[in-house]
């Protein structure tokens, strides 16, 4: 190349300069914002949220960047074999409208996992109903942390997580 014009003479050969790439990422995939506290995973700052009285995902509710990140921490998570995916409501619906509800919503998450390429016999959709409240259903704020979905390791390389009854009490919707 002809000095400071950047430009090739025709007497010189041609030569290609290598092409500008991205850095290649020599580590696997991105690692799952997931954290496991006991069988409890949590995703920081997330949480599968519905439309009122009904098992389909809230518009605009950051429902699929949540199962997102724990369907990529069960394919980084081989070793748990069975994760309880648990429904929960508030108690101003009759129980046994609670409870359907509940394991309505706990199915619609397992149905969502499955199609985004889990195992479905690794997922156990399982309603609690009103009976396990985490907040008091006194207030709407209160009532709004009582409609969750929560999930729990219940198997652990084939062998029970959390005691004899994978369920603990709820109830398998299949």
């Amino acid at each position: 190349m002809s000095a400071g014009t950047g430009a090739r003479s025709p007497s010189e050969p041609a030569t290609e300069e290598p092409a500008a790439t991205e850095p290649v990422a020599t580590e696997g995939p991105r690692k799952a914002k997931v954290k496991v506290s006991g069988a409890k995973l949590e995703v920081p700052g997330q949480s599968v949220v519905f439309e009122p009285d009904a098992a389909t995902f809230a518009a605009g509710s950051a429902s699929e960047a949540t199962l997102t990140e724990v369907e990529s921490y069960l394919a980084q998570s081989p070793r748990v074999t069975r994760l309880r995916i648990e429904g929960h409501t508030h108690n101003l619906r009759p129980a046994a409208q609670s409870l359907d509800l509940s394991g309505q919503r706990a199915l619609t998450v397992k149905r969502w996992l499955a199609e985004h390429g889990v195992d479905p016999n690794r997922l156990l959709a399982v309603g609690f109903g009103d009976t396990q409240p985490i907040a008091s259903n006194a207030d709407a704020a209160g009532q709004a942390q009582n409609e969750r979905v929560s999930f729990r390791i219940a198997e652990l390389d084939g062998k029970p997580y959390l005691g004899p009854d994978p369920l603990a009490g709820g109830t398998e919707f299949r």
